[in-house]
């Protein structure tokens, strides 16, 4: 029966996609390395303050942060302008508000005293406390450039574990001399969601594949057609939304959704700021509190989930030639990822007019809501309306 085609298009979609299922970190660049260079840090998220506003040995230029995959530790760059005295030792310190509340004295935050000696073969220690100053943990490297070098950047990391954060955990930090001089940013803070990507395993899935792949066939050749579509639609989703975990689709889909975000943002005046290597990481001025957050874009947040669920409903969907398919695919991918784009913009501008204190309802309820609204809309015409004008006239033909 030629209606039942979704099995043959689907696997044509597997193989044209297949060359780039492979991680996603090798497309944005190699992960962070403690090392005491600095090439891993280009073009990753970051602030920066200005020159001349604490003594030159404390003057603090920038901070950048980032995690690596299957890593779940922080890790985390800093840099001061040029030194008087490239072999003075910089002291400072990075706090962490865990609970997300604005303050920085509750029993669940910490923060890090970080002593920094170029001279000392570009030395680093790191003293992990409580917010009470209970000593949490304590080690160090040379992680930075010796004073042959300009004595101005360290790098450093802090483990997950040790902060008592999950990954996708939402958590609040400054950066500041030890002795109250500079202050990064100078104002306020910076909100990140830490979120390692997970490497997948690949023997699983390609024998998760072969699994399904055997059941579509026996369903098929056995004219099982509910069955059929079931397991069809809902394994072909689910394979596909794990291979495309973490690859290079990915990476441009959270790349260019960042990218049309900061533009579209720029027209209502909203300050963001997105990185080259950083792909689907925005940072977002806070108007009403004067501070920043780190908005992430996901697999979910870029559009591709709900990409993949249309994908796998649709290609075995047995009323539609696969002409049709690919017409409504193509269509409905794109209103899919436009809907995705308005759904965030509304996200950061409730946040960016509200504060922090909005990120709930702008997420979890204005955000999905408008998002639901508009997805049941495009159901409506690539499904629900077709199947029920193909009723009526079945029934005014009987």
């Amino acid at each position: 029966m030629r209606k039942y085609f979704g099995l043959p298009l689907c696997l044509t979609v597997i193989v044209v996609l297949l060359p780039f299922f492979v991680p996603g970190r090798s497309w944005a660049g190699p992960g962070f390395r403690l090392d005491g260079r600095f090439e891993d840090w280009e073009g990753r998220a970051f602030l920066s303050d200005r020159q001349g506003d604490a003594r030159r040995e404390e003057d603090l230029k920038s901070v950048f942060w980032g995690t690596n995959e299957n890593d779940h530790r922080l890790y985390f760059m800093v840099e001061r302008h040029d030194p008087a005295d490239a072999g003075s030792v910089l002291t400072c310190r990075i706090y962490f508000d865990i609970n997300g509340n604005g303050g920085y004295e509750d029993g669940t935050d910490s923060f890090a005293e970080l002593n920094y000696r170029p001279g000392n073969a570009g030395e680093v220690e790191v003293t992990l406390y409580s917010a009470s100053g209970r000593l949490l943990a304590t080690y160090g490297g040379n992680w930075g450039e010796a004073s042959g070098e300009g004595g101005r950047r360290f790098e450093f990391f802090i483990p997950m574990g040790e902060l008592k954060i999950f990954p996708a955990q939402p958590v609040r930090f400054y950066l500041a001399g030890a002795g109250g001089g500079d202050r990064l940013p100078d104002r306020g803070d910076n909100q990140w969601r830490p979120f390692p990507l997970e490497v997948k395993d690949t023997a699983m899935l390609v024998a998760a594949s072969v699994f399904w792949l055997a059941g579509a066939v026996f369903l098929r050749r056995h004219r099982i057609w509910i069955f059929y579509y079931v397991w069809g639609a809902v394994g072909f989703t689910f394979l596909l939304i794990l291979f495309l975990r973490g690859s290079l689709v990915e990476y441009q889909m959270e790349r260019l959704t960042g990218a049309i975000l900061h533009r579209l943002l720029s027209c209502l005046d909203i300050m963001t700021f997105i990185y080259d290597r950083a792909p689907g990481t925005i940072l977002v001025l806070i108007d009403l509190e004067n501070s920043w957050t780190t908005v992430d874009i996901d697999i979910e947040s870029s559009g591709l989930l709900e990409a993949c669920i249309f994908l796998g409903l649709l290609l075995f969907y047995p009323p539609y030639r696969p002409a049709v398919k690919v017409l409504f695919s193509l269509a409905g991918l794109i209103s899919i990822y436009a809907v995705n784009i308005l759904r965030l913009m509304l996200i950061i501008t409730v946040i960016h007019r509200g504060g922090r204190d909005m990120i709930f309802i702008a997420h979890t309820i204005l955000g999905r809501l408008f998002f639901f609204v508009l997805i049941v809309v495009i159901y409506w015409y690539v499904f629900t309306r077709p199947s029920l004008l193909r009723a009526r006239r079945k029934v005014e033909n009987a």
